[in-house]
């Protein structure tokens, strides 16, 4: 199940709901703050996942603006 993000058009509240695709576009996301189902689903950006290799999995930074997570030779 996706999940989106909500505005409440009674108290203004936003809130993010795991909800089916079949139902995203309000009714089935009740709002947790006032429980109402008048909501707006929200344009929201999708977040694509970090994957470290085992490689830098322990790498340590140095802190630097720059930092590669540890693969520089800065010791």
């Amino acid at each position: 199940m996706p999940l989106y993000e909500y505005t409440c058009r009674s108290c203004q509240s936003d809130f993010e709901a795991l909800v089916p695709a079949s139902e995203r576009d309000g009714g089935a996301a009740p709002c947790p703050t006032c429980g109402t189902t008048k909501v707006a689903r929200k344009i929201s950006l999708m977040a694509n996942p970090i994957i470290k290799s085992n490689a830098n999995a322990n790498a340590i930074s140095c802190g630097a603006p720059t930092c590669c997570g540890g693969g520089c030779a800065i010791n």
